[in-house]
């Protein structure tokens, strides 16, 4: 039996700033309708003051009689937490067990189709769409008409509530229309999936006394900030959020800039600049960091017991990897303070001027973020890191076996890459540019970067400034090129597993329902079948890429060489040269994989991908279900996971626990990936770290 179902609520608090967790516990929170359906059958109403439907508690009796009944919603979290708080207290329904719950838009967030019902709907062309005219009135109603003596009037003209009530009945029918193009998760996810709910539900404390501290500090921070920009710009600009005014301000000492945005602001205090547009540049570099911003979101959303929840995302990337809600812990910034703990005394008692004299307060803050994240009183936080994950899963489905030999025995493999590449013995190899440079060639050049993006990413992400190393663009250019053929050439079977990985993907759509299998030992599996091309994983779970097409598309290269082509063509006639300008190569095409996705406007439209791109998504998916089965088999030894932040694994346990018996659960190695040489690092604390 399937029972469908769908709450429209009410409340004087934001949902979008605390989560479900502390807006299904406030007071002021109610339900206004309750549209569910049994099975095919209608789609039936509850609203307050009537008694509790037949059809419900005959459905929870039928379970209850050892006939399983599965109650369905879009985001069941929201429907599981209401019914809980509200349905059962207030309203006297039969509570429901975790279990019971279903959720369809985990169904198809692991088919890789939007998480908005409404979205989805309209992509898989189902007949029951999402009544999206009357979605304006909801968030209209979800919210008080006004306040009058500090208590919340309501939207409750019976109008209003007919029309809600209909919109609620139809986003019934429509998750009902959708539930038949989706897949079921298997027992393994769906195993998963109830992890992901427990965590959600258990949450991570907040140090509230230290969160308040520290805005505080921020908000001293702020002000003497538009304090100094005042006065640096004589009035002109009075505070750090006045962009506009301070863009012109720049311009007006004769910068020529278009921005003042962080990007720009930290490529201009990258050069040469008028002393006083500096002065202002490094007051807004410091005001603008916005992470201080997680410190509100903090307060916000947690609950009474100062624990926040619902932090976590199931199946956020289409990898299957978790993102992150509220507070977004998987984006905290990397803290620029060494040490950053011993000012904790100091933010306690808002001393800024004492924290001023050793680094930026607004910086410290900054880095204070994660120990913001503690254990309940009593426990401590016990977290182990995978190690050079992704680089050890590439290699070895790769059947890179010389690598995956290296990893397996313990050895440093940058440091062997940084002997290979600098041509030096394994002795005299340092830990920086040397071993630096061999960590950046192993992690970053597996999924088939060229050395253009090479550059690019060594500074952004590894910290590592080819240009400033080298001298030039065109030495860090060089130098890139020689860290990417140094790889390529000593991790072959990887460079093949891009094209055999294309190569299958590309067969697979041209023959459907004809599985094709590479990698090394076979260990990956390639199939069209429906409106879908899956890559079946060694844990068994499926990759989805909805509506495969291969086009004829033109390559990279060729469309590189064209672009210089016609930008020497455009230089050599606006000087006037002599002889005919340059000509622009002819178009190179190759067979090209295109599937439908979410693009970064979150608008759902066709991209293309290549095998370096596939071979990334397989590897952080690999990487995912050996951190959630680790995570299962930590849960099921006293660890309760609380955060999965990247390839890190936060539980919250008691003093006396174990953290080598921790990393060993981390590093156990499942059936299906005999031979993959994982290796977790661990660390015990009260406080949340990195």
């Amino acid at each position: 039996m399937r029972v469908a179902c769908d709450f429209e609520t009410r409340s004087t608090v934001d949902l979008k700033d605390t989560g479900v967790y502390p807006y299904a516990a406030h007071p002021d929170t109610d339900v206004w309708c309750l549209a569910f359906a049994v099975d095919d059958g209608p789609v039936d109403l509850w609203t307050p003051g009537m008694p509790v439907p037949a059809a419900i508690t005959a459905a929870i009796a039928a379970d209850a009689a050892g006939n399983p009944v599965e109650f369905r919603a879009w985001n069941a979290n929201f429907e599981r937490l209401i019914w809980r708080e509200i349905m059962v207290p207030r309203y006297g329904f039969p509570p429901l067990a975790m279990e019971r719950w279903v959720c369809t838009m985990a169904e198809a967030l692991a088919m890789a189709l939007p998480a908005q019902l409404g979205q989805a709907a309209l992509v898989l062309g189902v007949t029951e769409q999402k009544d999206m005219a009357g979605k304006d009135l909801m968030q209209r109603m979800a919210r008080p008409r006004r306040m009058e003596g500090g208590r919340p009037v309501w939207w409750d003209e019976p109008e209003r509530k007919a029309r809600l009530y209909a919109y609620c009945q139809q986003d019934v029918e429509t998750e009902r229309a959708i539930v038949p193009c989706l897949r079921r998760l298997s027992p393994t996810e769906r195993a998963v999936y109830l992890l992901d709910q427990r965590m959600n539900d258990r949450g991570i404390a907040i140090d509230r006394p230290l969160v308040e501290a520290a805005q505080a500090i921020a908000l001293e921070g702020t002000r003497r900030a538009d304090a100094a920009l005042t006065a640096i710009t004589n009035g002109a600009v009075t505070g750090n959020k006045n962009h506009g005014k301070l863009l012109a301000w720049v311009r007006a000492q004769g910068v020529d800039v278009a921005s003042v945005d962080k990007a720009s602001v930290m490529q201009l205090l990258a050069g040469a600049l008028p002393p006083a547009v500096r002065a202002a540049l490094v007051v807004r570099a410091e005001a603008g960091r916005t992470s201080v911003a997680k410190l509100e979101s903090m307060a916000q959303a947690a609950g009474a017991d100062d624990r926040l929840r619902g932090l976590l995302f199931y199946h956020g990337a289409t990898t299957g990897r978790w993102s992150g809600r509220l507070v977004q812990p998987q984006n905290f910034p990397r803290g620029e303070v060494e040490g950053v703990e011993r000012f904790i005394p100091a933010v306690l008692d808002r001393n800024y001027d004492a924290i001023d004299l050793f680094e930026p307060p607004v910086k410290v803050v900054s880095s204070l973020l994660r120990a913001c994240l503690v254990a309940a009183p009593g426990h401590v936080l016990v977290a182990a890191d995978y190690s050079a994950i992704e680089a050890r899963v590439l290699n070895w489905l790769a059947g890179q076996d010389d690598i995956v030999a290296l990893f397996a025995r313990g050895e440093d493999v940058y440091r062997h890459n940084a002997a290979k590449l600098y041509r030096i013995p394994l002795a005299e190899v340092q830990k920086f540019p040397h071993r630096h440079t061999g960590k950046f060639q192993e992690l970053a050049c597996g999924f088939q970067m060229g050395a253009k993006k090479a550059v690019i990413a060594a500074k952004d992400v590894y910290g590592l400034d080819l240009v400033a190393m080298h001298g030039s663009a065109e030495a860090a250019f060089e130098k890139a090129k020689e860290i990417v053929q140094g790889y390529r050439a000593t991790h072959p079977a990887v460079v093949d597993l891009w094209y055999a990985t294309e190569r299958a993907c590309l067969d697979a759509v041209r023959t459907p329902g004809v599985p094709r299998r590479f990698g090394a030992e076979e260990r990956l599996t390639a199939v069209c079948a429906g409106a879908y091309l899956y890559v079946k994983l060694p844990s068994g779970r499926l990759l989805c890429y909805p509506s495969p097409k291969v086009v004829d598309a033109e390559t990279p290269w060729s469309r590189e060489a064209r672009l210089e082509a016609e930008a020497a063509r455009a230089q050599h006639l606006a000087e006037g040269c002599d002889g005919p300008p340059p000509e622009i190569p002819p178009v190179e095409t190759k067979p090209s994989l295109e599937f439908a996705t979410l693009n970064q406007n979150r608008q759902w439209a066709r991209e293309r991908t290549y095998g370096g791109k596939l071979v990334e998504n397989i590897v952080q998916a690999v990487a995912r279900d050996l951190m959630a089965e680790a995570s299962i088999r930590a849960e099921a030894a006293g660890f309760a996971p609380v955060l999965l932040v990247h390839d890190e694994v936060v539980c919250e346990t008691t003093p006396d626990a174990d953290v080598s018996q921790f990393e060993r659960i981390l590093a156990t190695t499942p059936d299906w990936a005999r031979g993959c040489p994982i290796a977790a690092e661990g660390w015990m604390d009260t406080r949340y770290r990195k």
